[in-house]
């Protein structure tokens, strides 16, 4: 009887360990491979709705939610978050941090 009494203890604790491992809140998206290192331009800044418009020229074109940095030559000057809708070639994105312009890279 206290054999199984242990068994079933285990059990529980197996079951339960993989249900909170389950609820591990998921990392947020990364940028694809094909992605990572191609730089992609920004065509339009909205300032008074805080987006931009960045073009992927045929590349991967990254998940809404994916944040990516946005440089300028070699210095990094903001970062934006990849929103709905994604069609073509061409994304939108919000302004999380940054003074933003058109020609910036999105990185």
């Amino acid at each position: 009887m206290k054999q199984l009494i242990h068994l079933l203890t285990i059990a529980a604790l197996a079951i339960a360990a993989a249900c909170a491992s389950q609820r591990a809140k998921p990392s947020p998206p990364q940028l694809p491979a094909q992605f990572a290192g191609a730089p992609s331009r920004i065509t339009q800044v909205n300032d008074q709705f805080h987006f931009v418009v960045i073009d992927f020229s045929g590349r991967t074109l990254p998940v809404a939610g994916t944040r990516v940095s946005v440089y300028r030559g070699e210095q990094r000057v903001g970062t934006v978050e990849i929103t709905e809708p994604v069609r073509s070639h061409f994304a939108t994105a919000d302004i999380l941090e940054g003074d933003l312009q058109v020609g910036d890279e999105a990185r």
